[in-house]
């Protein structure tokens, strides 16, 4: 089974769209019209649909430290440079990589220069 994602709000559309084009199973909480929900809410959807959840913001992580394996997992993404097209590709060389067979169950931390996965099963 190919893995799901989730993307928060705070993910560009421009962002959704590229990994969407390259063949992912991406919702995006915008999209979904979920984008009122609160975090909480956010990974019940995510669990719910068995979705890994795509964002800029650090409440997630600790969230899924909390509930300690009760999530899908998180990927965080962590650019100095916030713009689109910066994003876009690296982004989807991870997707596309070895390594996404570590994301499920864990924090995966994506920066410029950087892929970071804490175990937390």
């Amino acid at each position: 089974m190919s893995m799901k994602f989730l993307t928060d709000e705070n993910v560009a559309i421009s962002v959704v769209k590229a990994i969407r084009t390259a063949g992912f199973d991406v919702k995006d909480v915008k999209e979904e019209k979920l984008h009122a929900l609160s975090d909480k809410e956010v990974v019940n959807f995510a669990n719910k649909e068995d979705r890994i959840i795509i964002t800029h913001d650090k409440d997630f992580g600790i969230l899924l430290s909390q509930k300690k394996g009760d999530m899908s997992g998180v990927i965080l993404l962590r650019f100095k440079n916030q713009n689109p097209k910066l994003i876009a590709p690296i982004i989807l060389s991870v997707l596309r990589s070895n390594v996404h067979e570590k994301f499920v169950g864990n924090l995966v931390i994506i920066s410029e220069n950087s892929v970071v996965i804490q175990k937390v099963k």
